[in-house]
């Protein structure tokens, strides 16, 4: 599931033709009226099927990319549970293939030079490689709690330690937020029974993540918002050369220095073509415009934008700008750069400037987006077929520059209020809540786990618009929700 698209497209189509072939209609139906989930899956199959009705898609194509959703529980929930021994062969392969491909992602950031960090891992998208890597870490610590061996709790944590540090090679903040909202609910559910010290151990561990976590992130938003000794001065008119400055009203900051202020073009194009084989009129070798790129990395080193700006800035710096580096701070790996780029991108969503590049304001104009669509349908939606063409036509109407590059909501709510409107999303909600409750799943710390990782990442991600993120939750369903009493295994 975390090495090969093909090999996991092959996976499901081999278990759904080898069900087929397998035959035994009516043992694998017999306990349908208890199989609660599989009442969930079929219902939200035919909810998928009911709201193609009067859609403009073609219905294979709507649909396609979702039939694993349907089949694999179809399969997975009709055949015999697994044993305890089985589940504990598929949890040591999960985190042992979550472990390889961790390491050939290292190999791959230590050796491919400007590797983005998207493409660390180079099987599946690095989103949803995070969810896998938080469910992994869920597994070790279950497993090494329920052992209580000595050299497991060394193992299960060196193993935890370099997972943690794997994503934030990945950057994927969210992923730690939802394993620090998912460690919270696990010890406020399940407290009682994890043995005294580990439970102490381990709040305190959660607790000082969180508090060290905030502390950073807290210093570095201060220190980015700091005002330095140009922007507190009073604003001069001239530059040394008897040019006027140009000073914008604009409050926008980036590290500390109000970014539309003392700029003095002609200064700037004269002095930077006399430094650069990159026509100041041009764009850099990351594609954007050179010139705003040299204003924000004068900017970022406190100069002002004018000649003496220019004379300070070293080779280095000159290459940094010519290669697209508008901020010295993004050429450090660390926490400072995480926040001093989310502090951009926060500065650029309150000047209500384009989203593109800019993941956080992506997100949010995708969500009103999106929310745009579903009150204009709140009942029913759009239909099955017609979300995504739905969200591209009012991404254009509303001239975003995100029309010609992403469709989705961001949200699997949201994605689900636009296609099915409140009535599908009720359906839904309801069949999967139901059959949740009855089967009492929540007493199991694993699928407890496993629900809060899922539904926070539906917060930010279309997760079952990508097989990988639908293998991610229907796997997780199938395999740790407790099934009937007359198919489960009392061990399990």
């Amino acid at each position: 599931m975390t090495t090969s698209v093909f090999v996991a497209n092959m996976m499901w189509v081999f278990l759904l033709a080898n069900w087929v072939i397998e035959w035994k209609w009516k043992e694998k139906f017999a306990d349908f009226r208890h199989q609660y989930l599989l009442q969930a899956f079929l219902i939200l199959a035919g909810v998928h099927i009911a709201w193609l009705l009067g859609t403009q898609a073609d219905p294979f194509s709507a649909i396609q990319t979702q039939l694993p959703l349907f089949a694999l529980p179809l399969v997975l929930l009709t055949s015999k549970p697994l044993d305890r021994k089985e589940m504990g062969i598929i949890a040591a392969l999960y985190v042992s293939t979550i472990f390889v491909v961790s390491i050939i992602g290292l190999v791959r950031y230590l050796t491919i030079p400007d590797l983005p960090y998207r493409k660390i891992v180079p099987f599946i998208s690095h989103i949803r490689f995070a969810l896998n890597i938080c469910m992994a870490l869920v597994i070790i610590a279950y497993i090494v709690l329920k052992q209580r061996k000595g050299w497991m709790y060394l193992v299960g944590g060196g193993l935890s330690c370099w997972l943690m540090v794997f994503l934030l090679m990945i950057r994927s903040y969210t992923a730690l937020g939802i394993l620090a909202v998912t460690s919270v609910v696990l010890i406020a559910v399940f407290g009682k029974r994890i043995p005294r010290i580990p439970r102490i151990t381990a709040s305190l561990a959660i607790l000082t993540l969180l508090l060290v976590g905030g502390g950073i992130t807290a210093y570095y938003c201060l220190d980015y918002y700091h005002l330095r000794p140009i922007s507190t001065q009073q604003l001069e008119t001239y530059t040394a050369n008897g040019n006027r400055y140009q000073h914008s009203e604009s409050e926008f900051i980036e590290n500390g220095n109000y970014l539309y202020r003392y700029i003095c073009t002609d200064e700037l194009r004269k002095e930077w073509n006399k430094v650069s084989r990159i026509d100041y009129d041009s764009t850099d070798m990351a594609g954007y415009r050179i010139h705003e790129t040299l204003i924000r990395y004068l900017n970022a080193i406190g100069m002002s934008k004018d000649s003496v700006g220019i004379a300070e800035l070293s080779q280095q710096d000159i290459t940094n700008i010519e290669h697209g580096v508008a901020n010295p701070v993004y050429l450090q790996r660390g926490p400072r750069k995480m926040v001093y780029v989310l502090c951009f991108e926060f500065e650029n969503y309150k000047a209500g400037s384009n989203a593109n590049n800019f993941t956080m304001l992506q997100r949010l104009a995708l969500w009103h987006n999106g929310w745009e669509i579903f009150a204009a349908h709140p009942i029913c939606g759009v239909g099955t077929g017609d979300a995504d063409n739905e969200c591209r036509h009012q991404l254009a109407a509303t001239n975003s520059p995100l029309a010609d590059q992403i469709w989705q909501t961001h949200n699997q709510y949201l994605h689900f209020l636009v296609a099915f409107g409140l009535v599908g999303f009720s359906i839904i909600v309801v069949s999967f809540v139901r059959a949740i409750w009855l089967s009492h799943s929540c007493r199991s710390p694993l699928f407890t786990a496993f629900l809060s990782i899922a539904l926070i990442s539906f917060t930010t991600e279309d997760t079952l618009a990508t097989l990988m993120g639908i293998l991610f939750v229907v796997l997780g369903f199938c395999l740790l929700c407790k099934r009937s009493k007359t198919t489960l295994n009392p061990k399990l």
